[in-house]
Formats: C-alpha cells, structure tokens, sequence
C-alpha cells in the first residue's frame, strides 16, 4: 500500500481510478513507514521532555534500548550484523518541517554493549528504508530517489572504513520512488526491490499555473553486480503495483513480493530461477484487499511471505501469513489480535514477524512455523502511554531484536531497539 491508499486511520479507502498529481505531491510512501511520519507530525516539535523511562526494561522479557540522544526524532527501519559481535540498525530522521537524513546507530557487545551513532556518506539525504551486511566490509543501505523526474536512488555502500553512495538508475519519466527492501548473496550479487511511480501524461494548466501529472507505480528490481546497479526487466502483474520486500536463497532462487493497487490491491509475489522473472499466482488470502510486506525464502520450496488482509473497507488490517511449498501457497492461522505484519526474518524452523496489533495501538510480533503461529508477547503500552512500534527484526542464537518506533502521549517519537528472549 501507498500513503496515498490509506486514510489517517490505517484503513483503505473505496477503490477508485489514479487522479493527476503534481511532483510535489505525487510522491509514494512506504506503508510500512505511514504510522511513523504521521505520528511525527502529531509529536514533533512540540518540545516534550524525553521522560527516563524511555531506556527502562520493558515489561517481561523484553528490553527497550538506550539510544544517543534516546533516539528522538528518529524511525529504524532496518537491521544487520556484518559480524557475531556488532548489531547495526539503519533509518532516518525526521526534522520539522525539514528533509530527512539517514540515521545509523552501531552497537558492539565486545565494548560495553552501547549504542552509538555512526557517520554515513556525507552527500547522501533522505530515507534509509532497509540495510543488509555479508561482512564487516561489506554492507548496504537503499533508500528513495527525489521527485525530479528522472532522478536516481540513493544507496550507500560500505567497504570497511566508510560508506559512499552509488546511484541506482530511474527511468526517464519516473516522478519519484525508492527501494524498500535488499539482501546480499555475495558483495557482487546484491538485490534490491521497491518501486517508481512512471508519468503517463502531462496536461498544461490553461490559466498558467503546475502541469497536472497523471502517473502509475510500478514495482522494480535493481541488481549491483559489484561495479553498477542495473533495473532488471520485470513482468506485468497488474496495471499499478509495488514491491515491498525481496529475499534471496541462491542465484537460481531470488523472491519479491508486493502488492497491486486500486480495484487490484492485492498480494502478488514474483520469483527469479536464474533466468526470467515470473509471477507466482496468490490464491484467496481471507480478505478483500492486502499485501505482502516482507519475505523470506530458505529454498524454492520453502518461502514464507508476511503482510495484511483487510476484511473490508473499514477494517485497518489483520496479520496475513502464507507459505511457499514449492506448488502452491498456503495461508496460516495467526491470533486474532495480531495486525498487519511489516518485517520477517528467518528462525529455527520457520521465521520471526513483527508489526502491529490488530487496533493499531501497539507492536506486534509472531513466531511462525508449520504448525502454529504464536505471539511473541511484546509489551503492552506502558502507564505512561508510549507504545512500540516495530517494523523490521533480526534473530540471532535465540535472541529476537525488533526496531522500529518508540512513541506515546507523553514523549516524542523516538527510534526503537527492542530485545528480547521470548
């Protein structure tokens, strides 16, 4: 889903036909990341105090970081370990009424376990929407390009001492987009999925004022082969459609999934054998509208894709999990409080997923095998109201790590780094 596909409230409007949009406001958010700019509309800049129990253990088996500055003002949005000891989590920073900046906080347990922010590339601006790590020197962060037509995206590459951009390429008529999500096989077969909203026709204003731009999105795959980024050919599955998340298991086995919108808003998934892109079918998902927000592929016959299904038109989602058996998907039973689900990750025997509960009003997470789909228990919003909000998530030796949003009544939106042993 696009921000432009949800109302304040998290729900999907009726469906209807793309309306003409001007470049500066014709932009696509991630839905992953709509709960997270809009409450930082509502809490930044009010210049609240940021209460100490902002870094205090969260209730049960859970634990709230202490980030610099306690992370005010900032959304993680993704998580990496280039090594055993180091955990890195990527995003941005959201500044009144100014642009965002990439964010990278590091954390080593060999020097005391603090987390400390780190610089990245000096020209690089804008979001950091994932990060992925093959080694402590080598590592990667995408983000969006402008809405100058034609610009390229932003990503940034690190080689052990520092990281610097490299461009990913647009299409000439693209008014904006971004990738959401990437994932390394070696540090020279990296890929990257997301989106570009393409210009299909520009009308003069006769009175003189902004051309009216009407425009579609369409999902896109980028690929570095350990010199360029190359946008690979891809198939059609609808008119206007995005990808949220790609996965990668071997160079003949590469996962993307997404969504379409309009009257076709609805999961679809697309698999690489190493030869072709293809659209894999989704059958019915339980719901009348949805997607897929994140992926994770062990093998051709072992995929597991993670989302939201709307049961209509007012419904602000349920958790959606299918698997991938290598002929056809099947969907799993998730608790009934459990909401959209935004970021998965592999673990013993199935995976991790977090994201919101049904209600919107807390984090979210789900451990998930073939046989059951259980809570992991995140904490509930504390006395004071603040709430986690977690969109990506890392396991490692039994330890889960969420990050993501911090916010509350009483405190600004703050980034978030949640561990736990569940």
């Amino acid at each position: 889903m696009t921000m432009n596909s949800l109302d304040s409230q998290g729900r999907r409007p009726a469906a209807g036909h793309s309306t003409p949009s001007s470049p500066r406001t014709g932009m696509r958010i991630r839905a992953r990341l709509l709960l997270a700019v809009t409450a930082s509309a509502l809490v930044l800049g009010a210049a609240l105090p940021v209460s100490p129990a902002a870094a205090a253990g969260a209730p049960g088996d859970w634990t709230a970081a202490q980030l610099p500055a306690d992370g005010v003002g900032v959304s993680l949005t993704g998580i990496t370990k280039p090594d055993a000891h180091t955990t890195w989590a990527a995003g941005f920073r959201i500044t009144d009424g100014g642009p965002f900046t990439p964010v990278l906080y590091a954390r080593d347990d060999r020097r005391g376990g603090t987390w400390a922010e780190l610089p990245t590339a000096p020209e690089a601006t804008g979001r950091v929407n994932a990060v992925a790590s093959t080694s402590p020197r080598d590592a990667w962060m995408v983000g969006d390009a402008s809405e100058n037509t034609g610009d390229p995206i932003t990503t940034q590459h690190w080689n052990g001492r520092s990281w610097t951009v490299r461009y990913a390429p647009m299409p000439p008529n693209s008014q904006g987009g971004g990738l959401l999500s990437v994932a390394e096989r070696t540090p020279n077969d990296v890929w990257a999925a997301g989106w570009v909203q393409l210009i299909d026709k520009i009308t003069p204003d006769p009175d003189g004022g902004p051309p009216q731009y009407e425009t579609h999105d369409e999902g896109i795959v980028q690929h570095w082969n350990g010199r360029a980024w190359t946008r690979v050919a891809l198939p059609q599955p609808t008119a206007s459609w995005a990808l949220n998340s790609i996965s990668v298991s071997g160079p003949n086995d590469i996962w993307a999934v997404g969504n379409g919108f309009g009257d076709n808003d609805k999961p679809l998934a697309l698999h690489y054998d190493g030869h072709a892109w293809r659209v894999v079918p989704v059958p019915e998902f339980g719901g009348v509208w949805g997607e897929f927000n994140a992926v994770v592929a062990y093998g051709p016959s072992d995929v597991w894709a993670v989302g939201r299904r709307l049961l209509d038109d007012e419904d602000s989602g349920h958790a959606l999990v299918m698997h991938w058996n290598g002929r056809s998907w099947t969907p799993s039973t998730p608790p009934p409080d459990a909401g959209p689900m935004y970021g998965a990750t592999r673990a013993p025997a199935g995976i991790v997923a977090v994201g919101a509960t049904v209600d919107r009003e807390n984090g979210y997470g789900l451990r998930i095998t073939a046989s059951r789909a259980a809570s992991l228990d995140i904490p509930a919003p504390s006395a004071d109201g603040r709430s986690y909000l977690p969109w990506s998530v890392h396991v490692d030796r039994g330890t889960v790590t969420a990050v993501g949003i911090s916010t509350g009544p009483a405190r600004p939106l703050a980034g978030l780094v949640l561990t736990g042993r569940p």
